[in-house]
């Protein structure tokens, strides 16, 4: 299991436990000459290294989900897998390679910098840049062979400067109302695109405003994009990827799937609505933990945190933990927000702050410093989700994922 350019052994485990670690309802193990439990083992081996969270992403369950999603859609259509803002906060590198393998034959980036990465990696496969393409960018993104979106007279103008072989997607706004060009200008760009000796007319597509919620303003969204395509095959154009479904579009619009998906959250084992039960075997990939730092038992009316929002009803334990707002937990959880320390779901007591929060762990029993506090993910009986975190920080799943800092180290498997 690499982390930090260590490979680590089970021997290298057993002897770096920290106090009162413990698989999720046994006994505590005290890392002598066994295998640790997953909630053990992410402490052992950051803390050896003076790390106090991380993050465990699991990229054989990217692997799965990516797979899931191909299955789906079937043959005929091909899954691009979204590697925007590091992967949804996974890892942009592993989660590219894993969801390759899992069938996905195109990446999605935002920036010209983040298909740079992918490429610098060692990565081949078609990479599109779904935002826009800055005149200092063009030259790097042409060197690096990604595809880009044109949505504009000036973008046109731009890649067309270049003089060389480039991929264009021409992004057509069919209500979204971000980047995109109206149909028939979009139908124009694409035709000059196609028309130009240098460049490829690579792909044709749109973005759904709410495919999680207004069906019938994303099927009629979905109507004014194949009106505007089939005004570009009159027009002569062929041979170019159609493309307007995202995570919730390809789930709930069959209809809309097309030549190609882009498939975001859903390869990182999240729905994009909490209540949704598409794809039963989807794995979520991604656990977040840190550990305890110190505890202390407070008296009753004692407060906890900044602007002492917590206040002891009676005489309360309470656990400080190496997590805070610096790290992705969003101030905004203090209210609502959890934790799981040694299986059971607890509290935060008090406002978080840049670099630590709090728990009241009054009733479980022999918290101490070491022990390993779940964020998100499963540690016995009890599980907090993605879901679960956005809730309680008053946003969704998908920002809560993103916002998981550079602080917070990852580990691979």
């Amino acid at each position: 299991m690499p982390f930090c350019g260590h490979q680590w052994t089970p021997q290298t485990l057993a002897s770096h436990v920290p106090r009162g670690s413990r698989g999720p309802a046994g006994p505590d193990l005290g890392g002598l000459g066994r295998e640790p439990s997953a909630p053990t083992r992410g402490a052992s081996l950051l803390t050896e290294q003076g790390a106090t969270k991380w993050a465990d992403v699991d990229t054989s369950a990217i692997t799965h989900n990516t797979n899931l999603i191909k299955q789906l859609v079937g043959p005929k259509t091909a899954v691009m897998a979204v590697v925007k803002a590091n992967g949804y906060g996974h890892g942009a590198v592993p989660a590219a390679r894993a969801a390759l393998k899992g069938g996905a034959t195109w990446l999605g980036v935002s920036s010209v910098p983040e298909g740079i990465e992918l490429r610098k990696a060692g990565i081949p496969e078609p990479i599109l840049n779904l935002g826009y393409t800055p005149v200092a960018a063009l030259s790097a993104a042409v060197a690096a062979k990604l595809s880009l979106t044109v949505y504009d007279r000036e973008g046109l103008g731009l890649v067309k400067t270049a003089a060389t072989d480039i991929g264009v997607h021409v992004k057509l706004d069919s209500g979204m109302h971000r980047l995109g060009a109206a149909p028939d200008e979009a139908v124009r760009l694409a035709m000059e695109v196609d028309a130009d000796p240098d460049l490829r007319l690579e792909g044709f597509w749109t973005h759904f405003a709410d495919a999680d919620g207004d069906a019938a303003f994303t099927k009629e969204q979905l109507r004014i994009f194949l009106d505007a395509r089939a005004a570009l095959v009159r027009g002569g154009a062929t041979n170019f990827l159609s493309h307007t479904a995202n995570s919730p579009g390809l789930l709930r619009f069959p209809e809309a799937r097309l030549d190609l998906v882009r498939a975001g959250l859903l390869i990182y084992g999240v729905r994009p609505e909490r209540h949704w039960d598409d794809l039963p075997t989807l794995r979520p990939a991604l656990t977040w933990q840190t550990i305890v730092t110190h505890v202390m038992t407070v008296p009753a009316g004692a407060s906890v945190g900044y602007g002492r929002r917590f206040r002891a009803p009676a005489p309360a334990r309470v656990a400080t933990i190496a997590l805070g707002y610096g790290d992705g937990l969003h101030r905004r959880a203090s209210e609502g927000g959890e934790a799981i320390v040694r299986g059971m779901a607890v509290p935060l007591a008090g406002t978080i702050s840049m670099d630590q929060a709090a728990l009241d762990v009054t009733n479980v029993r022999d918290v101490a410093p070491g022990d390993v506090v779940t964020v998100i993910g499963q540690d016995g009986e009890a599980t907090l989700t993605a879901y679960d975190l956005a809730e309680a920080s008053g946003t969704i799943s998908y920002e809560v994922l993103c916002a998981i800092s550079a602080r917070v180290a990852r580990r691979y498997t």
